[in-house]
C-alpha cells in the first residue's frame, strides 16, 4: 500500500514505480544499455548469474505491466476504497455517494436551525441572539468555522435555544448579582486611595484616564443587568493588582487596601460566567452539525471528513479487531508519503491498523515526510501527529541528508540561515532553534544542514557566476505594508527584466549557454494581494505573468460573473435593467461612449434588444454552445481581448465556462434551470475538478506568480520571494474564538479571545511561517531573492525576522548591521542596500511577432431546418416571429395593437373599461396574475392586498392606476367560474405559466389552418395562416393549471378590449375577437 495526498501524485509515484521496475528487469536480464545504479549493483550481485537473474527479471516485468492495479491511493481514496470492501464491520450502506461539498447541506441546516430554534425565541431573547448575528445570513457566515470543530465541544446538550436560555439566564443574572455586591463602595475606597497616593505613583505606568475608565465601567455593570463589565475593567485590571502597584510606588512603606487584591478574584469568577453568546455559538454549531449528520443519512450522502471518522470508528469499534486483521492482511505494508501532511484521525487509523509503538514484525509501515514543510495546518494537517510518530519510533529514523534538486551554492545558502536561528559549533543560535520546537535540551523539530549532489549547469550573467541567494535590504524607517509591497514588487519586476535583457544571462554547461527565459522564473507569494502587486509591476514593464494558487477556479472569474449577467438577459431580453447590466459588463467591452448612445437613443437600444432576442434563438434551437459562440463573435471579443494584457487568459475561460455550461445544459431543463446551476456555481466556488482554471500552452512560457502553498513539491530554476517579511499577527479582528494546541498535543476553542489564546495562536502562526519561508527557499535550483525591510520595526512577527533576531525587535537603521552579522560568513549570500526610487524598465523583444495567417474557410453541412416553434410563430410571418421565453411574451408577440391611455372614465363604467388598452397594460395584467397564481389567488381577501399590489402598480410605472387595477383583479379572483363553480380565490394549488413542449414532424401549417376553419369557429371570417413546414418542436405555455373535484381545468388569460362597456360583449363579439386574433390555434 502507497500512500500520498493527492490524485497527481498518486499518478506520478504509478509512473516512476512502473518505470523503475521495467529498469530493474532489463538489469536483471543483462540488457546492454541499461546502466545498473548503486542500489541495483548491489540488489544484483545478490542474486547468482543465470538462472536467479532470469527469475528475477521474469518477476519484475510481470509487477511493472500490472501497475495500473497496484494499491497506490490518495488516503482519502483508500479510507473509500476499506469502507466499501468491509461495509458490514464498518456500517456504511453499499449505496451511498460521496459528496465533494458540504456547502448546499450547510445551508439547509443553518436554515433549519432558525426555523426550528430562532422563530420560537420571545422579544427579550431573540434581542440578545440578534446581537450575536443580526440575521440568517450573518449566522451562516459565522458558524462554518465552528461546524467543523463541533467535535470539540460535543459534550453540549441538545435542548430548544429557548429552553436553554430559560434555564441558563437566571443562573448567571444571580451569580452576577451577587458578585456586584459591595463593588460600588469597593470602588469609591480603591478611588480614594489612589488620589490620596497619586503623587506616590509612577504616573507613566498608571494612568489616570485608564484608571477611570476602570471605575466607569465597573459601577456601570452594577448599575445594570450586565453579566461582564466593558472592555475598561480588562484593560486596566493588572494594574490595580497589589504587587504592581507596589512596584510603581515610590513610597515602599505605602501597602495597597485589601480591595486590590479583589480585582483579581473578580476577574475569575467574570470568567466562570459564560457569556450567552459564547452559548448561542456553542449550541448552534453542535446542532447544526448533528442536523447535517441527519441529512447525509437522509440522502445517502457522506464527505471527506466522515470517510476517516467512520473508519476510525469501525476500527476501534466491536468489530474492530477482525476488521484490522483483515485489513492488515490484505496491505502487511504500508509506505505514506508527505507523512507530514497527515491530521490526527489520518494518524489514528494507520497506528490503529500497524500498531507503530509495538513495531510489530509481520506487518511494515514507512513514513517519509519533512517537518519542516509542514504547511498545511488550514486543511487540517497537524504536526503534532508527526511529532507523536515521531517520538514512537525513537531509534527507528534515518535521514534523507543530500539535496538533488540545488547547487550546493544553493544548499549552503540555505543552511547558513537555518543555521543561524539553530546554533552550530559554539554559536547557540536562538533559545528555541530554527523551528520554534526547541525545549531546554529537548527539539521535537531540529534542523539538521543538508549537502548537495550539484548541478551540471550554472547560473551566470555578464560578471560571471550569479550569488546563489541576493537580498534586497531597504533601511527606510516608516515603510508601512502597502508602500513595502509596492516597493518589493518593483524591485522584483526590474530585476527580472534586467536578467532577461541581459544577453550573457543564463544557464552555462561547458561551454554553452542557454539563455534565461521568463518560464525558467517563480515569484512567490502568500496570497493574492501580493501577487496582484508583483504582477501589476510586471506588467508595466512588459513582462507577461500567470498566477497558480490553490483555489484556481474558473467560477471564481470575473467572467463567470459577466457571462452570468449575459446569460439573464438573453434569457429575458424584455428586462431593460437586466440587458443595460449585460453590456455594461467589462467582458462585452463597450466603450462608456457606446453606453451613453444605448441609455439616450431608443433605436440604437432597440437594436441590441434585438440582438439579445436573436441570441435566444440559438440558445433554444441550437443550445448553449451555439450561442455564446455566436455571442463572443458578434462582441469581436478575440481580437479585443488578445489585445489586452490577460486577454489570452479570459478568453480561454469564456469557452470553458461556454463547454461546461454545455455539458450541464445536457442534465438541465430549460434557461432557468441552467442559470440557476451557474449561478450555484459561482456561490459555492469549490474550486475543484473540472472548474479549475485551465492551464494555457503559453502559461509554460511566462513567469510563474505562485502561492508558496502552491508551490510545494515543486522546483524553478531561478526563485523571487520579494515579500519575505510578510506576517499576519493573530488578532480578534474578525474572529469568534481561537483555536490552539496546548500543552497535551489537544486541539482547544476559546471564546473568550483571552490574550494567553491570542498568544498561544500567533505562536503557532510564527511556526508554520517559519516552515513557510522554509519551503520557498528550497524551491529554486541556481539563486534565489528576497526583499528584507523592517516593515515599520514589525520585521520581528515574521519568519525571516525570527531567523535573524529571534523574536527580538530590529529597527531600520540597524538592519543592515543584522544582516551583516547574519550573512558575512557565507560568500553564496549578497546583501545588496535598495532604498531609493525603482527605475521602470522595459523588457527588451528578442524576435519579432509571428504574423497571423487567413483562417481557413469552413465547409461543414448542417441540418438547418429543424427548429423551435410556437402559437406565435405559427400566426405570424417567420421572417419576424421570436420564440417567446414566457408566457407574458406570448402575449407581447401575439400583440399588435398600441397603448391607448385616453382617460375614458366619462362612458366607461367599470375599471376594466376604464383601464389602458394595449400590449403594455396587457403585459401589465398578465404580470400581476401571475404574481397572484404564485401567492395564491385568495390574497385579494386580505387587508393589505390592495397596499401590496399598490407598490407593485408603482414599480411597473401604473401608480395611477393601482385602485383600478386592484378593482378589477378582485373581481377577476372573485368571480364565479361558470362551468366549475368556484372562483379562482377558492383553489388550493393552482400552477402557473406551465410550458408544455410538443414534437413536429413536417407540421404542414395550411393543412392545419385547413382543420381550423372545418372544426372551430364555423363560418367565421379570419385571417389565412402562412403557409410553411415546421420541424421540431412546438413549445408554449399555459397561462393556470388547476384541479378541482378530481379534474384538471387549463385557464387562458385575455385582456382583449372588444367594447367600451358591458353591453359589447357578448357571444358574437367574442367569436369575431378569437378569431381576428387566431385563438382557434
Amino acid at each position: 500500500l502507497v500512500m500520498t495526498f493527492t490524485r497527481a501524485a498518486t499518478r506520478e509515484l504509478s509512473d516512476r514505480i512502473r518505470q523503475r521496475l521495467i529498469d530493474a528487469a532489463r538489469c536483471f536480464r543483462g540488457d546492454t544499455d541499461a546502466t545498473p545504479d548503486p542500489f541495483l549493483e548491489e540488489l544484483i550481485a545478490s542474486y547468482a548469474v543465470g538462472t536467479a537473474r532470469r527469475q528475477a527479471a521474469h518477476r519484475l516485468a510481470p509487477a511493472a505491466d500490472g501497475m495500473d492495479d497496484a494499491g497506490i491511493f490518495t488516503i482519502d481514496a483508500w479510507c473509500q476504497r476499506m469502507l466499501r470492501e468491509h461495509a458490514f464491520d464498518s456500517g456504511c450502506l453499499f449505496d451511498e455517494e460521496l459528496a465533494s461539498s458540504e456547502q448546499a447541506m450547510l445551508r439547509d441546516a443553518v436554515r433549519d436551525y432558525w426555523r426550528h430554534h430562532v422563530y420560537a425565541l420571545d422579544a427579550v431573547a431573540l434581542a440578545r441572539l440578534r446581537a450575536c448575528w443580526s440575521d440568517l445570513h450573518a449566522l451562516e457566515h459565522a458558524i462554518g468555522a465552528l461546524v467543523a470543530r463541533a467535535g470539540l465541544f460535543a459534550d453540549t446538550v441538545q435542548e430548544p435555544l429557548g429552553t436553554l436560555i430559560a434555564r441558563v439566564q437566571p443562573e448567571q443574572f444571580a451569580l452576577a448579582t451577587a458578585l456586584k455586591d459591595g463593588w460600588m463602595a469597593r470602588c469609591d475606597r480603591m478611588e480614594d486611595w489612589i488620589a490620596t497616593h497619586r503623587a506616590a505613583l509612577n504616573g507613566n505606568k498608571l494612568r489616570a484616564q485608564t484608571v477611570a475608565n476602570f471605575f466607569i465601567a465597573v459601577r456601570q455593570w452594577c448599575a445594570t443587568d450586565d453579566l461582564h463589565p466593558d472592555s475598561g475593567f480588562e484593560a486596566c485590571r493588572e494594574k490595580l493588582d497589589p504587587a504592581f502597584l507596589a512596584s510603581i510606588c515610590k513610597d515602599n512603606a505605602v501597602v495597597p487596601p485589601d480591595d486590590f487584591g479583589q480585582v483579581a478574584v473578580l476577574h475569575q469568577a467574570l470568567r466562570a460566567i459564560e457569556p450567552l453568546e459564547h452559548l448561542f455559538m456553542r449550541h448552534a454549531a453542535a446542532t447544526i452539525a448533528a442536523r447535517i449528520v441527519e441529512l447525509k443519512q437522509q440522502r445517502r450522502q457522506f464527505g471527506f471528513t466522515d470517510m476517516l471518522v467512520r473508519l476510525r470508528d469501525a476500527m476501534e469499534g466491536a468489530n474492530g479487531a477482525a476488521l484490522r486483521t483483515r485489513m492488515a492482511a490484505q496491505f502487511p505494508v504500508a509506505l505514506i508519503d508527505e507523512f507530514q501532511d497527515t491530521s490526527p484521525d489520518q494518524y489514528r487509523i494507520f497506528d490503529l491498523l500497524y500498531q507503530v509503538a509495538a513495531n510489530q514484525p509481520l506487518t511494515g509501515l514507512f513514513l517519509i515526510g519533512d517537518p519542516k514543510q509542514a504547511i498545511y495546518g488550514f486543511r487540517g494537517a497537524d504536526i503534532h501527529s508527526y511529532l507523536a510518530a515521531r517520538r514512537t519510533t525513537v531509534g527507528r529514523h534515518y535521514r534523507l541528508d543530500t539535496n538533488f534538486r540545488s547547487t550546493d551554492a544553493v544548499v549552503r545558502a540555505v543552511n547558513h540561515l537555518f543555521l543561524h536561528a539553530e546554533g552550530q559549533g559554539t554559536q547557540l543560535g536562538h533559545t528555541r532553534g530554527a523551528f520554534r520546537f526547541r525545549d531546554g535540551q529537548d527539539n521535537a523539530l531540529p534542523f539538521h544542514p543538508v549537502s548537495a549532489k550539484g548541478r551540471k549547469e550554472c547560473f551566470v550573467g555578464a560578471a560571471g557566476p550569479h550569488p546563489a541567494l541576493t537580498m534586497w535590504c531597504n533601511s527606510v524607517d516608516g515603510l508601512n505594508a502597502d508602500a513595502y509591497r509596492r516597493y518589493f514588487a518593483d524591485v522584483c519586476a526590474d530585476t527580472i527584466v534586467g536578467l532577461l535583457n541581459d544577453p550573457q544571462a543564463g544557464f552555462r554547461e561547458g561551454t554553452q549557454l542557454t539563455r534565461v527565459q521568463p518560464a525558467d522564473m517563480a515569484i512567490l507569494v502568500r496570497d493574492r494581494h501580493e501577487a496582484a502587486a508583483v504582477r501589476e509591476a510586471l506588467q508595466r514593464r512588459g513582462v507577461a505573468s500567470v498566477y497558480l494558487s490553490d483555489s484556481d477556479s474558473v467560477f471564481a472569474s470575473e467572467e463567470a460573473a459577466d457571462l452570468l449577467r449575459w446569460l439573464r438577459a438573453v434569457a429575458d431580453p424584455m428586462d431593460g435593467n437586466t440587458a443595460r447590466a449585460a453590456f455594461a459588463t467589462r467582458t462585452a467591452g463597450l466603450s462608456l461612449a457606446t453606453l451613453l448612445e444605448l441609455a439616450t437613443d431608443d433605436l440604437a437600444w432597440e437594436a441590441r434588444v434585438e440582438q439579445l432576442k436573436a441570441l435566444r434563438l440559438v440558445w433554444q434551437r441550437h443550445g448553449i454552445l451555439a450561442m455564446l459562440r455566436r455571442f463572443i463573435h458578434e462582441l469581436a471579443l478575440p481580437a479585443a481581448l488578445l489585445q489586452q494584457a490577460g486577454g489570452e487568459r479570459r478568453l480561454t475561460n469564456m469557452l470553458h465556462l461556454s463547454e461546461m455550461l454545455q455539458v450541464a445544459s445536457e442534465q438541465l431543463d430549460g434557461e432557468q434551470a441552467l442559470l440557476r446551476w451557474l449561478t450555484e456555481q459561482i456561490e459555492q466556488d469549490t474550486g475543484g475538478g473540472d472548474e479549475r482554471v485551465l492551464r494555457l500552452e503559453s502559461d509554460a512560457e511566462l513567469v510563474k506568480v505562485v502561492t508558496v502553498h502552491k508551490s510545494k513539491g515543486l522546483e524553478y530554476p531561478l526563485v523571487f520571494v520579494p515579500f519575505s517579511v510578510s506576517a499576519r499577527e493573530v488578532t480578534r479582528r474578525h474572529r469568534s474564538f481561537f483555536e490552539f494546541t496546548d500543552a497535551d498535543g489537544k486541539r482547544q476553542i476559546d471564546f473568550t479571545m483571552a490574550q494567553a489564546s491570542r498568544d498561544a495562536c500567533d505562536d503557532a502562526r510564527l511556526d508554520e511561517d517559519v516552515r513557510l519561508l522554509y519551503v520557498a527557499l528550497t524551491r529554486t535550483r541556481h539563486a534565489l531573492w528576497m526583499g528584507i525591510t523592517s516593515l515599520d520595526d514589525k520585521i520581528h512577527q515574521s519568519a525571516f525576522g525570527y531567523l535573524l533576531g529571534g523574536g527580538s525587535k530590529v529597527a531600520a537603521a540597524g538592519l543592515s548591521a543584522a544582516l551583516g552579522a547574519m550573512c558575512s560568513a557565507c560568500e553564496h549570500i549578497r546583501v545588496e542596500e535598495s532604498s531609493g526610487a525603482v527605475p521602470t524598465t522595459r523588457l527588451a523583444l528578442r524576435t519579432p511577432a509571428a504574423v497571423l495567417g487567413a483562417a481557413p474557410q469552413y465547409e461543414g453541412v448542417f441540418e438547418r431546418h429543424w427548429g423551435i416553434a410556437s402559437y406565435t410563430s405559427i400566426t405570424q410571418d417567420l421572417k419576424t416571429a421570436n420564440v417567446p421565453a414566457t408566457a407574458i411574451e406570448e402575449q407581447l408577440l401575439d400583440a399588435t395593437d398600441v397603448v391607448d391611455t385616453r382617460d375614458l372614465a366619462a362612458t366607461q363604467d367599470a375599471p376594466w373599461h376604464r383601464f389602458p388598452r394595449g400590449t403594455l397594460p396587457g403585459q401589465f395584467l398578465h404580470g400581476q396574475l401571475q404574481w397572484m397564481a404564485d401567492e395564491g389567488f385568495a390574497a385579494v381577501l386580505e387587508d393589505d392586498f390592495d397596499t401590496t399590489l399598490g407598490v407593485r402598480c408603482t414599480r411597473a410605472g401604473w401608480g395611477k392606476r393601482k385602485d383600478d387595477a386592484a378593482a378589477w383583479l378582485r373581481q377577476v379572483a372573485t368571480t364565479v367560474l361558470p362551468p366549475i363553480g368556484c372562483t379562482l380565490a377558492t383553489l388550493a394549488q393552482p400552477q402557473a405559466e406551465m410550458e408544455f413542449w410538443l414534437a413536429v414532424n413536417q407540421l404542414d401549417v395550411a393543412q392545419l389552418d385547413r382543420l381550423c376553419h372545418a372544426h372551430l369557429l364555423e363560418g367565421q371570417a379570419r385571417p389565412a395562416l402562412q403557409p410553411r413546414q415546421l420541424q421540431g418542436m412546438l413549445r408554449g405555455f399555459i397561462d393556470l393549471v388547476f384541479e378541482v373535484d378530481g379534474r384538471y381545468w387549463i385557464l387562458d388569460y385575455k385582456s382583449n378590449a372588444l367594447a367600451n362597456n358591458d353591453s359589447g360583449y357578448h357571444a358574437q363579439t367574442l367569436v369575431q375577437g378569437m378569431a381576428a386574433h387566431r385563438y382557434d390555434v
